[in-house]
Formats: C-alpha cells, structure tokens, sequence
C-alpha cells in the first residue's frame, strides 16, 4: 500500500500543490518555514482528519480560506483508493472512492499512517494521554472491537462523573459502573496484550539502532492489581463524590520506559529520546505488518535534528528493512543518503510551491 498522488488545498502555506510520491523514499527538502512539515501535515490530516501539529484545524487553513481540502489515492493491492477530506471551522466531510464516510477512523483503516516530529519525545516526557494514545494506535489496528469497547468506556465514564456531580443514589451508579467494569476491564486486556507483542517487535529491532538495547517497557493499567474495577468503583465512591470524578480505571493508565535504572523521561538527552522514539514508532509499524500484514506510511520530520550520521543510517536503513513508503524531511539533501532504495524522490519546497521534483 502507498500513496501515489497528493493534492493540497488552502493548508497553510500550500493555496494549491500536488504531489506525486514515489513508493519508497520521498525527501521532502527546503528551508525552516519553507511547507516541509505542512506537507506532512496535509498526508496527516488525510489519513487522521486532524493536524499534529494542532488541535484546532482553523490554524491550519491558509489565511484568508474559509476551509481546507486534502485529496489523494493510492495503490493499494492491485487496485486504487481515492480518499478525500474538506474541514472547516465546525464542519468536515471525508470520503472514500467518493462516497461520504461517517467516521474519520475509515480514513485511518485505508491509509494507516505513522509519524515522528521534533515534539515526538513527548511520548517519554509528556502526559500519560501521550502513552495512551501510544497503545490505543495500535489496538485500533490489531483489535478494532475493543476500540467499540473504548468508546462505551468514555460514555460511561461520562455518566457516572456526571453521577458523581449531582450526587446521584447508589443505584443510578450500579448501572454505570457495570458498564464502565465491563469495557474497562477489556479495554485493559487489550493494552496489555498489544504492548506485550510490541515489545517481542522492540527487540527485534534495537539492535538495529545504536544505543537502543534494553528498553524496558512497563504497563500500568490505571488501577490496582489483584483487585475487580467494579469492586474498586463501588469501594471508592465515597471520596470521588466529593471529587467529582472517577479516579481509577483504563483512562488513568500509563506506560513507563526504562533503560536499567534510568527513566528515558528524564535521563535521556533529547537525542537519545528521539533515537528511543524512533524505534517505538517503528516497532509499532513492524507490529502492524505482522498483524494486517500491510506496510503503513512513515513519516519522519526533521530527521537529521539531533541526530549523529550514525544514527540517520540506521533510521534509513530501518525503513527500507520495513519495506514501507517513507517521507523524510530535512534542509540539507546531503544528510540523506538515498542509496540502496529501490525507489527515490527528491522534493523542493519554497514558500508553499514544490519548486521540483526527480
């Protein structure tokens, strides 16, 4: 699976660009500010119908556009799949082969996307959301019933906070915290599972990048152990009514990384938190192959930042390992090699307009 063709509309800098990928390396290159992350952006907000650079899309429309458009289509097992997507400010329409999808997770299940940015190593040192949502990109993948189960989880949850606001009798709880046991438990099940194959993948690869062996990777699930989360609801509704919130459970889990005795959240330098990042996201790409037995895309923003020549090498060389198609970006084409890649293309951003291409 790739993507063959982009087209860009009133994102940022970019008022009308297409692009025409290659199936193996794609070296995005130009200076700071030049569009080289908003192109990466636009293949993001196709895939997911959002920014990672943003919460909010109206930062994301070019100045002066009402709303933005990203088309693409790609090859996917013999066959082509157009996907398509128009946000604006409280509306947004995506479709697939032309027909208007519900859900922007459709866009996701056809184009499966992977991406590192220089904000990455808040994976390690940012908020457990960050980890959570580590997991959860994975089980949408590997489980995508206990996605369903997620959703009724945060319904509940929802629910009995509200409950838990207005004071609300034991009884009205009971129903709720059913509920909320029941999809908090699989939910649970399911993270622990994806991250015990993920880590089968991490060491399968962290030999391939330097100073990546012994990661050590800990689950923790957002309650205590050895103890129902029904039971755990019940016995604490005491104290969460005066708090007003649930205070146990899936959405209060959290994934720990270690190297020996050091926390990658604080002991690492930022170019080892990104090596260590790198090989996460990737091993997670790996996990997905094993499991649809499809390459997703990779995207690598900035590659070369803080990272030593060594280190771009492997990264490289990873990717080709994976046999997924890549976009890089970086100022310097020099600090890219683009050898041993059975295809490769090079990208000229300028103020917004692909200057050139090869």
């Amino acid at each position: 699976m790739s993507l063959i063709r982009l087209d860009v509309f009133n994102l940022r800098p970019f008022e009308k660009s297409r692009l025409e990928p290659c199936t193996g390396l794609n070296l995005v290159v130009g200076e700071n500010a030049s569009g080289k992350t908003s192109l990466l952006e636009a293949i993001h907000v196709l895939a997911t119908g959002r920014s990672f650079r943003s919460q909010r899309i109206e930062p994301v429309i070019r100045h002066g556009a009402r709303d933005l458009m990203v088309t693409g289509r790609l090859q996917l097992e013999g066959r082509q799949v157009s996907l398509g997507i128009r946000k604006g400010s409280g509306k947004t329409v995506a479709r697939i082969n032309g027909k208007t999808v519900r859900n922007q997770s459709e866009l996701a299940h056809a184009l499966p996307l992977q991406v590192i940015h220089p904000d990455s190593h808040e994976l390690l040192s940012g908020s457990p959301a960050e980890r959570r949502g580590f997991l959860d990109w994975g089980i949408f993948y590997q489980s995508p019933q206990s996605m369903g189960h997620w959703q009724g989880y945060r319904r509940a949850l929802i629910q009995r906070n509200e409950a838990l606001r207005r004071g609300l009798n034991d009884k009205a709880l009971d129903v709720w915290e059913t509920l909320l046991a029941q999809s908090g438990e699989a939910m649970d099940r399911a993270r622990q599972s994806y991250l015990d194959m993920l880590v089968r993948h991490v060491r399968g690869l962290e030999g391939l990048l330097p100073g990546n062996g012994g990661m050590d990777l800990s689950y923790r699930r957002g309650w205590r152990e050895g103890v129902d989360l029904k039971t755990l609801l019940q016995t604490a509704r005491p104290r969460e009514r005066e708090m007003g919130y649930t205070l146990s459970g899936p959405h209060r889990a959290d994934v720990v990384f270690r190297r020996g005795n050091m926390l990658l959240a604080e002991g690492a330098s930022r170019g080892q938190q990104k090596s260590a990042v790198l090989l996460l996201r990737l091993a997670q790409v790996a996990a997905f192959r094993s499991v649809s037995g499809r390459p997703a895309v990779v995207m690598v923003d900035d590659l070369p930042s803080e990272l030593d020549e060594a280190h771009r090498s492997a990264v490289l060389a990873l990717l080709q390992g994976l046999d997924c198609q890549a976009f890089v970006t970086a100022i310097d084409p020099r600090q890219i090699d683009t050898r041993g890649w059975s295809s490769a293309r090079l990208f000229h951003v300028e103020h917004g307009r692909l200057k050139g291409q090869c």
